[in-house]
């Protein structure tokens, strides 16, 4: 996506989200975060990228944004399965099919390119914790106000000084989109370089030069931020107050509740599982619970 979606994306968003208090948000950000580390299984996987995919729908993003996104996201997955499947050093591993059969040349055995069946499933769920944490990371930052997202971290105790540097990150971050895409254009402009699949040679150096003008701009607006800070008193201990005041609705308060308990119940019978593989304890009672960690988590 470029400046301009990220740019909208909050204006854009549904009213839902947009009124969803942001600690929900972040809270829901740090659950599947850490639901996609802890389970294993593609179902499992695949049902947290589908509550990032919901959150995601709630920008309203324009339709070539959209595919954008979405053809960014299967080329991701698509090059991580890709990838796995020829590289993938696990047992067992059983051929799929082979692209370059093993030879042997003056004593040196090459030892030929193979897809592994394994290595695509292993792929799946490294691609499919990227989706959901890429969807419901976009969905929080695109919906949600620097100053609502500064006002929900001072909330959950995060000091001043390290919330302010993660809002103006966030804040920053279009404006590079938007300042490396008119340093593109101005390349294109006098005639230098080409496009993304251009074959001509010092690509890649061309496309490393431009970086040197964006950093340059980020320099200089760092620093002009820093002086501002410092003229206006900024003062990390001081205490805030943020207008509206964050309040949890009903709704909301309930929907944190469940969120907590599914990620207790998870986390509960994962560690369970994990003390049985390692033979640390067990009780023959839990087998259905072991048998529900192996298959659906």
């Amino acid at each position: 996506m470029n400046a301009a979606t990220l740019q909208t994306g909050r204006a854009a968003a549904s009213r839902w989200l947009q009124r969803l208090d942001p600690r929900c948000k972040l809270a829901l950000l740090a659950w599947v975060s850490t639901l996609s580390v802890i389970c294993d299984s593609t179902i499992a996987l695949a049902l947290l990228a589908l509550v990032g995919a919901g959150l995601a729908t709630g920008l309203r993003l324009a339709p070539r944004r959209a595919l954008g996104l979405a053809l960014a996201l299967a080329a991701i997955a698509w090059g991580t399965m890709l990838s796995q499947a020829i590289f993938f050093g696990g047992s067992p591993r059983t051929v799929l099919w082979t692209l370059v059969e093993p030879r042997e040349w003056h004593g040196w055995k090459f030892p030929g390119v193979v897809l592994y069946r394994a290595g695509f499933g292993y792929g799946l769920h490294q691609s499919l914790r990227m989706i959901a944490v890429t969807l419901t990371g976009l969905g929080v930052c695109l919906s949600t106000s620097p100053e609502r997202l500064f006002a929900a971290l001072a909330r959950l105790r995060l000091p001043a000084a390290l919330g302010f540097m993660v809002v103006s990150a966030l804040r920053m971050l279009p404006l590079l989109v938007e300042e490396y895409a008119i340093a593109r254009q101005a390349r294109r402009l006098r005639g230098g370089g080409g496009g993304w699949l251009s074959l001509r040679g010092g690509w890649g150096e061309s496309e490393l030069a431009l970086f040197v003008p964006v950093l340059a701009g980020a320099l200089r607006r760092a620093t002009t931020l820093a002086t501002s800070v410092s003229a206006r008193g900024f003062d990390p201990a001081a205490r805030r107050t943020f207008y509206p005041p964050l309040r949890f609705h009903l709704g909301e308060r309930v929907a944190l509740g469940l969120l907590a308990a599914v990620w207790l119940a998870i986390v509960g019978t994962k560690l369970c599982f994990w003390l049985y593989l390692t033979e640390i304890y067990y009780r023959p009672e839990w087998r259905s619970l072991y048998a529900f960690a192996r298959e659906w988590l």
